[in-house]
């Protein structure tokens, strides 16, 4: 990634953007995108969408989510310790005894996650997982009036794991998923214009919201823009550390490219035409088999008006919903790459339709 790019991925990764959230850190998107495209405006549900004005009749999507999983307050005991529900899908074996943020109405305040130590539990509880109800989180407060001076019933709350670099190039912090995704979205219009393109394509950039509780801001942003093909840019799993398997879960290794997708959700023909684009060029790529709707904004894409012609495009990520996932630059530098030259193609949309063009003849 370029120095631009280097920097608006630590902003991003440094912003908190819990779902529903997320206003703070779509500012910064914004502000980044702006001078690459003819116009950025925003919706009701707080989606960033930036366009690049071409031909109306081969107009492309390129979204990715702007929030991450996190937690909210629902009650505030009156020793002042704040119990919580989660805010998207969160693993409650994770949490014990990691730093939070709990953005109240005044601004952040530090917290660690508690839960009774090993040492008092009985031989029955250390063999159980944890649940959400046996945790709370300790704020410091002396009781409930003074922790509700800084704390309300429904303050989110997030991970509080500040983004370091590893080896070989490789990135670990919490809400990789999807800020990543942000910034091969960012990239793609940067490198279009910087590389002064050629192409016709009606182009539009989209930061969405809300994708942790249910693809909710991809749905309103496609309805309004309603293109004709889209590609989501998230993450998928990486298969390439313990007890995680190639036979069953597909293999796909961090530093080798991003992963395209296959699948029912998924158009077979810009399927195809990405992996071509990529194959072509040089730039590295997995394929990964998703036999039903994916568990992205490629599905609700897919769904709106009389349909999208859509595909996935994904950055392989370790340890995904937690509050140290790992991905690589190369990665999202592959996906960046892959886009931008697909866009430069000579595309003729009624090909990609699938009474004109099927895997099976």
């Amino acid at each position: 990634m370029n120095d631009k790019l280097e920097a608006l991925f630590s902003e991003l990764l440094d912003t908190p953007s819990p779902s529903g959230y997320e206003g703070k850190l779509m500012r910064t998107f914004r502000e980044f995108i702006f001078p690459y495209v003819d116009e950025v405006t925003s919706d009701a549900m707080g989606n960033v969408i930036a366009h690049k004005i071409g031909n109306p009749e081969k107009s492309l999507m390129i979204e990715a989510h702007a929030d991450e999983i996190g937690l909210m307050v629902t009650h505030i005991d009156k020793n002042g310790f704040l119990y919580f529900k989660p805010l998207g899908g969160v693993d409650p074996n994770i949490l014990p005894g990691i730093q939070v943020t709990v953005h109240g109405p005044k601004g952040p305040i530090p917290g660690i996650i508690g839960k009774k130590p090993i040492h008092l539990l009985t031989a029955t509880e250390r063999e159980k997982p944890s649940k959400i109800e046996d945790l709370w989180i300790d704020i410091s407060a002396e009781d409930k009036q003074q922790a509700e001076e800084s704390v309300e019933v429904g303050s989110p709350v997030t991970f509080h794991t500040p983004a370091i670099e590893l080896n070989n190039g490789l990135t670990a912090s919490k809400s990789l998923d999807d800020k990543c995704g942000l910034v091969v979205v960012a990239g793609v219009a940067q490198q279009l214009f910087e590389q002064k393109a050629d192409t016709d394509l009606d182009l539009y950039f989209v930061a969405s919201v809300q994708e942790e509780i249910g693809t909710r801001g991809a749905q309103t942003a496609a309805q309004s823009i309603h293109p004709k093909l889209g590609i989501a840019i998230d993450v998928t799993h990486a298969t390439d550390y313990p007890g995680v398997t190639a036979e069953k879960f597909g293999d796909f290794k961090i530093n080798k490219g991003a992963v395209i997708a296959m699948g029912p959700n998924i158009n077979w023909k810009l399927c195809k035409s990405l992996k071509e684009t990529a194959t072509e060029n040089n730039i590295a790529f997995q394929s990964e088999a998703i036999p039903r709707a994916t568990s992205t904004d490629a599905r609700t894409i897919q769904l709106v008006h009389e349909g999208v012609l859509t595909a996935l495009v994904s950055i392989p990520c370790r340890y995904m919903h937690t509050p140290n996932e790992i991905v690589s630059k190369h990665d999202i530098q592959s996906a960046i790459d892959i886009i931008t030259e697909y866009c430069k193609n000579d595309i003729d949309v009624d090909e990609y339709l699938p009474i004109n063009n099927d895997l099976i003849q």
